[in-house]
């Protein structure tokens, strides 16, 4: 169950919130505004849009990505319940796990500190957790999660214009529809970012093949099936190419290694669509309700086929 559900966020790290206003994905501004300048990856999940879909039901709800795991760790906070939005952010080195919902912040940080985590005062804030990492709340709707030496100086700069998306990177995002309630984007490439992939996947062996595209999208739509939309900017028409190449090999062996007695595999399979523009590779497929389980597993299933 749980590699299931790390299938959709980790698709969306390949390639928030809720789109309430314009066309793109909308980032809550007290959210945005904790976002490092020199961020390179973001992703997020809108969490009150998409909490009652099956998929969400069936596995968004036991997922645990790195940093989620130790926030959900330290603070006893249950993602099906007291989570509204989440964004998780990268470097390429460390990041952020950044959460909204509607917390009792005196009752858990009593639970913080009852579970043997100290308290660190900074400039006005509680951080709870030890040199290494910590979690911190900003008022009652707000928590973020993060090596403690970065909290710090998150809060340090929280108010310098400099924070919020890069513009690079937020113009990645303004090109992610806002129905797309699980979404990511990323610049400079995916070199040195834990994409949390089971690497023993066909999906993990797609991961390892994107390292060379230099920025990109994901968007995924879970109101009815899986929509998936990702588009990936390459540094040229020959890696657009490989990496094309390598993800129609993966497809086209699933087909040949499906039996006879599957067809709803072939199915499965036939969904998937890859595109070569010069430079960009897309990638989609659209996928009925009755066959997300059977999406999620053929993606996470053991073994490794070579293209």
């Amino acid at each position: 169950m749980q590699r299931r559900a790390a299938l959709l966020l980790s698709m969306a790290i390949l390639a928030g919130c809720r789109g309430q206003k314009g066309k793109s994905v909308f980032i809550e501004p007290s959210l945005e505004t904790l976002i490092p300048a020199d961020t390179i990856f973001v992703a997020g999940v809108d969490v009150d849009a998409i909490r009652s879909t099956p998929v969400f039901q069936k596995y968004l709800s036991q997922v645990r990505l790195p940093r989620m795991e130790d926030f959900v760790q330290q603070t006893g906070l249950d993602p099906r319940k007291d989570l509204s939005q989440i964004l998780s952010t990268s470097n390429g080195k460390t990041g952020f796990f950044m959460a909204r919902g509607q917390f009792d912040v005196a009752a858990v940080e009593l639970k913080l500190q009852k579970n043997g985590l100290a308290q660190i005062p900074y400039s006005g804030y509680n951080l709870f957790g030890d040199q290494r990492r910590a979690v911190m709340f900003i008022g009652s709707r707000t928590a973020v999660a993060g090596p403690t030496p970065d909290l710090k100086i998150l809060i340090d700069e929280r108010h310098q214009p400099t924070h919020g998306l890069p513009p690079a990177l937020r113009q990645a995002v303004q090109t992610i529809p806002n129905n797309r309630q699980v979404w990511a984007a990323f610049v400079g490439g995916l070199r040195g970012l834990d994409l949390g992939v089971p690497e023993d996947s066909n999906l993990g062996q797609i991961a390892h093949l994107l390292r060379g595209i230099d920025h990109g999208t994901i968007g995924i739509d879970l109101r009815n099936g899986v929509d998936f939309k990702g588009d990936l900017d390459c540094n040229t028409d020959i890696d657009a190419k490989h990496i094309h190449d390598a993800i129609r090999g993966v497809i086209g062996i699933g087909r040949l290694s499906t039996p006879d007695n599957r067809p709803e595999l072939l199915r499965l399979y036939d969904t998937i669509k890859v595109e070569q523009i010069q430079k960009r590779v897309d990638v989609s497929a659209q996928v009925a309700p009755d066959l997300e389980d059977k999406f999620l597993d053929l993606w996470l299933k053991q073994g490794r086929a070579r293209p």
